[in-house]
């Protein structure tokens, strides 16, 4: 057992989680687990192809599962990001793999959002970015208020005006 699994063990002992032959593993499992959500230290490296490009690029209903910084419990949903190229554009696949990289790790959806927002502003010189995220939270549908809502969050870069009626 790591020292970060006995210490989990040792935590759900002393809140009385102990005895339950369901949970004898339990410790090592969440262990692995949380380890899976540490955040890399750089985003994917996202390429740019010049093009002629005049109207909008965007990619809708990109899913995500992250982490509540707060609570360690789940939240997700989806990222709907819009931007206006300054004459590049990013592959496809490389807005996916942006959300996908930002939502492993435990925050807030206020950070997930803004960050996907920030790095794509600055990989294609954006004339302007919309980002925002839909998502149901653990937290607060198993304690606090228990009841399930979609929150959503949006971060504007630069020029948004006529980004917002993609939305």
């Amino acid at each position: 057992m790591t020292d970060a699994a006995e210490h989990l063990q040792a935590f759900l002992d002393a809140l009385g989680f102990h005895g339950d032959p369901e949970m004898a593993q339990t410790a090592e499992r969440v262990t692995r687990m949380l380890q899976d959500w540490v955040p890399e230290d750089q985003p994917p490296e996202l390429s740019a192809c010049t093009v002629g490009v005049s109207g909008p690029v965007k990619v809708a209903n990109i899913p995500f599962y992250s982490l509540c910084a707060h609570h360690l419990l789940p939240f997700w949903g989806t990222a709907d990001v819009v931007y206006q190229p300054r004459g590049a554009v990013l592959g496809l696949g490389a807005i996916p793999r942006l959300v996908q990289h930002y939502s492993r790790s435990p925050q807030l959806q206020e950070r997930l959002t803004d960050a996907i927002a920030d790095t794509l502003m600055g990989a294609v010189e954006a004339e302007g970015v919309l980002v925002r995220t839909r998502a149901r939270h653990m937290c607060v549908e198993m304690r606090g208020p228990s009841v399930a809502v979609d929150v959503e969050v949006s971060a504007a870069r630069g020029a948004t005006d006529v980004l917002r009626s993609l939305m």
